[in-house]
């Protein structure tokens, strides 16, 4: 407020979070605002598809003539697809957008995690070995569930809406947990994280199963005793404060690999081959679509049909294959699918070689 020029007090501020008829208190809010100089949070417009072309004309007009104060604030979730986008161009046009894009890999996921925590949470609890350990699992398993979803279906069944909200929420129960009793009730905790906070989204029972055995791994009696390996070569930290468990992260995390998630590192060849196509289409879309670049494809085919080496000839030799051996088998196994890519690529050139011309 102060570097704005513009000191408020709740008074001054309306905060609205959309949805189950929530539009009239939005209109309302505005009405108000507009005139007194306030300010107008409306949260999660993306779940008021219908009200929004109602929000941009009301905003033009309150464009003129309000208190110069007098400031709206929209939140959104993005949208999964193109075709799903439903906020009205005036909107975004006359606004000043703010993204926040989620961060990729496991180390900036866990980073992003320990960000919602300061030293002061760390220091809250009685119990301060116990509640340590365990916010840092929490924080260690928040970041593998979120980033999992890169994977697809080798992930998650279906793609779930993690959010930081669930890690804070469960970050309070742990608090509550620890304070009531002098044990730490595992089994209550593991329930209430994977079956309600998080568990909550999941629709699916073998999700609902690979969220349980996350916690049944990363929570357990062994985390107190220095015995948890959170990944392979990432030991749970001991008790340190926050600085120190950002620069453990930084010092003692792997390189980004599938085995931090649990999963085979052939489990990212689909995620990485889904990427490269993203980026070849990207760079395709960007090259200019005159004439003049079509002799030079012509040429380039034309090299790649004179390279394409002509198909084995299987008869030839199956009859020089004196004993199927296991790696004589394996090489006529190839030998049959190395035609079956020669003779496509040489019937997909000549296609495209028709389409040139």
């Amino acid at each position: 407020g102060r570097k704005l020029g513009y000191t408020f007090n709740h008074r001054n501020l309306h905060n609205v979070s959309l949805g189950q008829g929530q539009e009239v208190v939005a209109e309302q809010a505005l009405d108000v605002a507009a005139e007194e100089g306030h300010w107008v949070i409306l949260q999660n417009i993306h779940l008021v598809a219908k009200w929004l072309s109602s929000l941009e004309k009301r905003l033009e007009q309150l464009s003129q003539g309000s208190h110069r104060d007098f400031r709206v604030f929209l939140s959104a979730e993005p949208a999964p697809c193109p075709e799903s986008h439903i906020i009205p161009q005036g909107i975004l046009q006359n606004s000043i957008k703010i993204t926040s894009e989620a961060p990729t890999g496991i180390h900036a996921n866990l980073h992003k995690a320990l960000d919602n925590f300061s030293q002061d949470t760390l220091e809250m609890c009685s119990q301060e070995k116990e509640f340590r350990s365990i916010l840092f699992a929490l924080c260690y398993f928040h970041a593998v569930v979120a980033e999992r979803r890169k994977f697809g279906p080798q992930g998650w069944n279906r793609p779930y809406p993690f959010s930081t909200g669930d890690l804070t929420i469960s970050v309070n129960v742990l608090y509550n947990y620890l304070q009531a009793s002098s044990k730490v009730p595992y089994d209550d905790l593991r329930y209430l994280v994977g079956e309600i906070m998080y568990g909550g989204h999941i629709t699916d029972d073998w999700d609902r199963r690979l969220c349980r055995t996350y916690l049944e791994e990363f929570i357990k009696p062994e985390m107190l005793e220095g015995e948890l390996c959170l990944a392979p070569g990432f030991p749970l930290p001991g008790n340190m404060d926050y600085n120190g468990y950002h620069q453990y992260i930084d010092d003692a995390l792997p390189p980004e690999s599938p085995y931090l998630y649990g999963l085979h590192p052939n489990a990212e060849i689909g995620f990485l081959t889904q990427r490269s196509e993203r980026l070849l289409r990207t760079v395709l879309e960007l090259q200019p679509r005159d004439s003049s670049t079509g002799q030079g494809v012509q040429t380039l085919l034309e090299e790649m049909l004179e390279k394409l080496p002509e198909e084995f000839n299987m008869a030839e030799l199956l009859a020089r294959v004196e004993e199927r051996t296991p790696y004589a088998v394996v090489a006529l196994q190839e030998c049959e699918r190395m035609n079956a890519l020669t003779a496509e690529m040489r019937r997909s050139l000549a296609e495209l070689e028709l389409g040139l011309k």
